[in-house]
């Protein structure tokens, strides 16, 4: 009977939002920061095959200058440990009129503690409407503390 209590307030505390966060994490939900929007998804909205990429780790950078607000669109494949343990998340952004820097990373999952060693990618997609800030010149992408885009916008 403890044991299902225990696992029945895990399972709850696993969809809960977090405090002070109207949605999950992990949704589509934009944020802004510095005068632009930003979107993170754990999926690819469009077309892409990182083995057509060039760029090392599955990167690519569209722009969508033509659009109001202008945009940058970047999708990608981290690789990690399997996805029934492991997520991609984003950890950070930097952003001032010279560049855009974003950092991704695959970390494991909460409350998940027995995992195989197999490793799979992690598609994730990133969109920055630039409504009341300049579009950088430069865009850096990380997976990790590797850089796998370093490309102008």
């Amino acid at each position: 009977m403890r044991r299902r209590a225990l696992l029945a307030s895990a399972a709850a505390v696993s969809t809960a939002s977090l405090a002070g966060c109207p949605t999950p994490p992990w949704s589509d939900a934009a944020v802004q920061f510095d005068g632009a929007e930003l979107t993170f998804r754990r999926e690819h909205t469009g077309e892409f095959d990182p083995a057509d990429s060039d760029r090392l780790g599955g990167v690519e950078l569209r722009t969508e200058f033509d659009r109001a607000p202008p945009r940058l669109l970047i999708r990608g494949m981290a690789m990690g440990g399997v996805q029934e343990c492991y997520r991609v998340n984003l950890v950070d952004v930097g952003r001032s009129a010279e560049r855009l820097s974003i950092e991704v990373a695959v970390e494991q999952r909460p409350f998940i503690s027995a995992c195989n060693d197999a490793g799979e990618g992690h598609p994730y997609e990133v969109g920055v409407a630039f409504s009341e800030a300049p579009v950088p010149e430069r865009v850096v992408v990380r997976h990790g503390e590797e850089t796998v885009l370093e490309a102008d916008a």
